[in-house]
């Protein structure tokens, strides 16, 4: 009876052994610095307002482009298990491009006869992105050098836009006969910002040079919107917005840490 004791003791022991290696086998803790590209959500958006002149309607527009910009993304967490983890990333992306203005203008003192140009802004405006992502990380395949992890989750969106305030123009027309011309000849613009909930998702492989240091490269898709306000109708007067996408697909890579 002794004996038997004396050898569960000692199998209760190896097995409460086992579980603490286990529970330090794995690294708890992740780090990760990301530098790359970023395509937003959507390629172009625009603003239209309305107003009037002469007793007529006028109409102004401002077409924004975003093409591919660069994107940073920094965060860590700790694995709860070693497959399932929980963490937090701060991400950043930057997009600039001229816009093309346009307006529409009546001729002051005949009906009906309106003039028209376009013509892009003489400096490139900004869409400057922030997100703060939450995310839950799974693990599927891990060894001593390599590591692939999927992860997702809710993300908070802040967007700064250099949105135009103003378009102004020179008209020429004749006073009584139906001739009207303009020209666009200069704008003004603010940064405006909006903020919005959405989601994000991704994958990143990893490969270490020892237990601590690394390199790898990920791949995240995230989308959201944002109410920005319509800044060419707050200029003739109106309270409007303009729904936006936000977040897009990052690609990069950079340094993982693990400890």
């Amino acid at each position: 009876m002794r004996y038997a004791a004396a050898v569960g003791g000692v199998v209760l022991g190896l097995v409460m052994s086992a579980s603490a290696d286990a529970q330090t086998t794995f690294e708890r803790g992740w780090i990760d610095v990301n530098l790359g590209v970023a395509v937003a959500a959507e390629d172009a958006f625009s603003m239209r307002a309305s107003g009037e002149i002469f007793s007529e309607q006028a109409d102004f527009g401002a077409d924004y482009s975003l093409p591919r910009g660069a994107s940073f993304d920094f965060g860590g967490g700790v694995m709860i298990t070693p497959i399932i983890g929980v963490g937090v990333s701060f991400s950043g992306t930057a997009h600039e491009d001229i816009a093309m203005l346009s307006a529409r203008i009546p001729h002051p003192r005949i009906f009906n006869v309106y003039a028209t140009d376009d013509a892009p802004t003489d400096q490139v405006l900004q869409r400057i992105e922030s997100g703060i992502n939450v995310q839950a990380m799974i693990v599927p395949v891990q060894s001593p050098h390599f590591r692939f992890r999927v992860f997702g989750g809710p993300t908070f969106f802040r967007v700064q836009q250099d949105a135009v305030t103003d378009i102004r123009y020179e008209q020429n027309y004749l006073l009584f006969l139906p001739v009207n011309a303009i020209e666009i000849t200069e704008f003004d613009h603010e940064r405006i910002e909006a903020t919005g909930w959405g989601f994000h998702g991704g994958a990143d492989a990893s490969f270490f040079f020892n237990r601590v240091i690394g390199v790898g490269g990920f791949a995240k898709f995230s989308r959201g919107s944002v109410d920005l306000e319509n800044t060419l109708a707050t200029a003739v007067g109106d309270n409007d917005f303009v729904n936006v996408k936000a977040g897009g697909f990052q690609v990069g890579g950079g340094l993982r840490l693990k400890f």
